[in-house]
């Protein structure tokens, strides 16, 4: 089987952002529990996950929120992925804050089994590489901001795998219509967008419809590409 570049849908909360989402089969969709615009609750989490295909994951986003309730979404199979945003320190200088990570996530990993994306934000290359013997399933990379909907320096990137760096990482931050091209090019296992498939502050089934066709089309002119592995 072809390996693809993994399609991250995220920030939906509307019940037509499902019924869209079902129709262009992302590979994952994400929930935000953090306080954010496009947050929702447990209980609508669970109805929105009810009306989702089983052929969709549903990926939790947290950033400070207890312990205790990733594990009871987990539990509950609300989520299907936990994503584990923080105060993007930057990890590659601060050591404590790395470990402090760390050390949450092999804490949950004692509670449940499901994978865990690790959000992390790119100050440069070196705050890449510290998360090359991280525990979490996937890195995702994104902006030192994460939810602004800004680019980073890519060049960073390439940088870091120059130096070594050969994690499967989801690229994040600014990501749309107008960029998807290059940042495939960069080879991410996903690419995770969620402002660039809005218009007016909601989710643009077009917009959506456009970025898949996008990374699919990408896809089936590009061979398979050794760091686009399936883990799961």
């Amino acid at each position: 089987m072809n390996s693809h570049t993994r399609i991250k849908m995220c920030g939906l909360w509307r019940e037509e952002d499902i019924v869209c989402a079902n129709m262009i089969l992302p590979d994952y969709i994400g929930f935000v529990f953090a306080p954010s615009t496009r947050q929702v609750s447990k209980d609508s989490a669970r109805v929105l996950k009810d009306k989702l295909t089983q052929e969709i994951l549903a990926v939790g986003v947290f950033v400070q929120e207890c312990e205790e309730m990733i594990v009871e979404l987990a539990k509950e199979g609300i989520i299907d992925i936990i994503q584990l945003h923080n105060s993007f320190t930057d990890e590659g200088r601060d050591k404590q804050a790395y470990n402090e990570r760390e050390t949450k996530i092999a804490r949950l990993r004692t509670k449940t089994n499901i994978p865990i994306i690790k959000a992390v934000g790119v100050y440069d290359a070196n705050s890449i590489i510290a998360q090359q013997h991280s525990c979490a399933d996937w890195i995702l990379l994104d902006n030192t901001r994460g939810g602004s909907g800004e680019c980073f320096l890519w060049d960073h990137i390439t940088k870091a795998k120059e130096m070594g760096f050969s994690r499967a990482f989801f690229l994040a931050g600014g990501l749309n219509a107008d960029n998807l091209n290059d940042a495939l090019h960069l080879a991410p296992f996903g690419i995770d967008l969620s402002k660039g498939l809005e218009s007016n502050g909601t989710k643009d089934c077009a917009k959506m419809r456009t970025v898949a066709d996008i990374i699919r089309t990408h896809d089936s002119k590009s061979p398979p590409l050794k760091d686009r592995r399936v883990l799961f």
